[in-house]
């Protein structure tokens, strides 16, 4: 059984490393280990004083979604070969409090001190310590979104941490199938992550306005932004893949959103849901153009699936 659960284990954590090489997290560091600096509150068996604490994957950036920041990344990979439990909320909890107590003992750490060290002379004034949870299954007939289960649960109070993002089989499938969509439907083009423009990152001059990293803060939103650069003609598309499914209200939504944001370089959006089929959905996309009229004659806008199933050929 030990076997077995350390084989599945390392499988997890080379599953999260090419995930992550497909977001552009390249030369990321794995097996590091920490000195805990709370022996008592953090063992792990009553009566047994804790020594170290385990990181699965570290990783570390600057940001371009804030100002002179330092994007340290601790990522912890919980993935098991048995289906979400029917009620996650224990499991949840003890894997959050690991991974919680891992980043406390972190920030307190030589490889903080030495990380950051590395980054000295790159305009950097503040540095964001922030923790990944990504509790996976081989499982695929389970429930796959487990976060929607466990999102208005109470954590422990007494946890030390800033931010920790939970990545789950839904989430990990939306940022996946959509970031392979767009390669392999532009073989054409430099495919980009657009970065936000906004009041945490107009001040730094080398910030850049996209980019081949995806930052860590899109791993938990439900929209993701490209810019697509035909390698021919040097124009640019503005896409948004969208983790939600077709509404007329949601196209209406991503309408405004891509007019706003990109009305400095492109007029020409596509935008990418699950499930868009041209039969059922093709009115509701000329009703919203309709509707934004004055707007949109001079923009292009095209609407796509990223599923998979063959039927969306007929979207092409």
């Amino acid at each position: 059984m030990g076997e077995l659960s350390k084989k599945i284990g390392e499988k997890g954590e080379k599953l999260v490393s090419e995930f992550l090489t497909t977001i552009g997290w390249a030369n990321f560091q794995d097996g590091e280990s920490l000195s805990c600096h709370s022996a008592v509150s953090h063992q792990l068996k009553k009566d047994s004083k804790r020594k170290t604490h385990g990181i699965d994957i570290f990783h570390s950036f600057k940001s371009q979604l804030q100002d002179f920041t330092l994007d340290n990344v601790v990522v912890s990979v919980k993935y098991t070969s048995n289906p979400y439990p029917t009620n996650p909320a224990s499991k949840f909890k003890e894997h959050f409090k690991d991974l919680a107590q891992t980043i406390e003992c972190y920030m307190k750490s030589d490889l903080r001190s030495q990380n950051n060290e590395d980054y000295e002379g790159m305009a950097i004034s503040t540095a964001n310590d922030t923790g990944i949870l990504f509790w996976l299954t081989n499982d695929r007939e389970s429930d796959q979104d487990v976060v929607s289960k466990i999102k208005n649960i109470n954590l422990d109070k007494t946890l030390s941490f800033s931010t920790i993002h939970i990545v789950d089989n839904a989430r990990a499938a939306f940022i996946y199938n959509a970031i392979t969509y767009v390669r392999n439907s532009f073989s054409n083009h430099e495919i980009y992550f657009h970065y936000t423009f906004s009041s945490s990152n107009y001040r730094d001059p080398t910030a850049s306005r996209y980019g081949k990293v995806l930052p860590v803060e899109y791993l938990t939103s439900d929209i993701i932004p490209f810019r697509v650069v035909n390698n021919d003609t040097g124009k640019t598309s503005f896409c948004l893949a969208s983790r939600e499914e077709f509404t007329e209200e949601s196209i209406n939504r991503l309408l405004y959103l891509a007019s706003d944001v990109s009305q400095d370089f492109t007029g020409d959006f596509i935008f990418l849901y699950p499930d868009y089929d041209v039969i059922n959905h093709e009115a509701s996309v000329k009703r919203a153009r309709r509707i934004q009229n004055d707007k949109l004659d001079l923009l292009k806008v095209t609407v796509k699936s990223y599923g998979n199933d063959f039927r969306a050929m007929i979207n092409e």
